[in-house]
């Protein structure tokens, strides 16, 4: 496993790429991870490591030093949702000032994962399988929260900010024991896909991917959301 210098090594790799790049950071790449990992269907690192490091590789000094800490990551993560793993825990972001978990960074990242298969998520929304469809249905609502998208009543919302960072792992394994039991999906219907445009609340959280409230022009994940 990559070791606390070596996660660190990984984080700062991830928050040197450029801006236009539009590469993920750390707790992102986690969870973009877990949602390749337990997806209905495999994805070959050569379609999804350009979502990880952006447009072009070009901005890498060291490509082979960054696809290593990058594949270890991600074995890592296969490691901890692997049998006889004794437990999975998503790396989530925390506010060094307050102690606040943010796990919104994470489940944008799986969300994006959704995003590469939306056709075989639909399916598991209509297998039958009733803990399996809502786990993903509240993936998805946790992920419209992240991205002040949510319609859902703002006690709802509060309550489900608050209870996302022990939620999250057992939407994660509700998942994964889906996917991995070789039960046969529903034909592919049409729902309400991952990245459905919805309209924007007025909420006191930035969306990951909005402009910062701060003035400078950047995403907000990688200014005032990055610290």
């Amino acid at each position: 496993m990559l070791t606390d210098d070596e996660l660190d090594q990984l984080d700062t790799l991830l928050l040197s790429f450029p801006m236009e790049a539009d590469g993920m950071l750390l707790s992102e790449f986690d969870g973009f991870c877990a949602g390749l990992i337990v997806g209905p269907e495999m994805v070959m690192p050569g379609e999804w490591l350009p979502c990880v490091w952006g447009n072009s590789p070009e901005h890498l000094e060291d490509v082979e030093a960054a696809m290593d800490l990058i594949m270890r990551h991600y074995n890592d993560v296969a490691r901890s949702l692997t049998p006889p793993a004794m437990g999975y825990a998503p790396l989530y972001d925390e506010d060094t000032r307050t102690g606040e978990i943010l796990w919104e960074s994470w489940c944008c990242g799986f969300e994006r994962a959704m995003r590469l298969r939306p056709d075989t998520w639909e399916r598991i929304v209509e297998s039958g399988d009733e803990e399996a469809a809502a786990s993903v249905n509240m993936m998805l609502a946790l992920y419209n929260i992240a991205e002040s998208q949510s319609d859902l009543p703002k006690a709802s919302v509060k309550a489900l900010t608050e209870e996302a960072p022990d939620l999250i792992p057992n939407l994660v394994l509700a998942i994964k024991g889906w996917t991995k039991s070789g039960r046969k999906a529903a034909p592919f219907p049409a729902w309400a896909s991952a990245n459905r445009p919805q309209a924007l609340q007025k909420r006191t959280k930035v969306g990951r991917n909005a402009s910062c409230p701060c003035g400078s022009g950047r995403k907000y994940k990688r200014c005032c959301g990055a610290n």
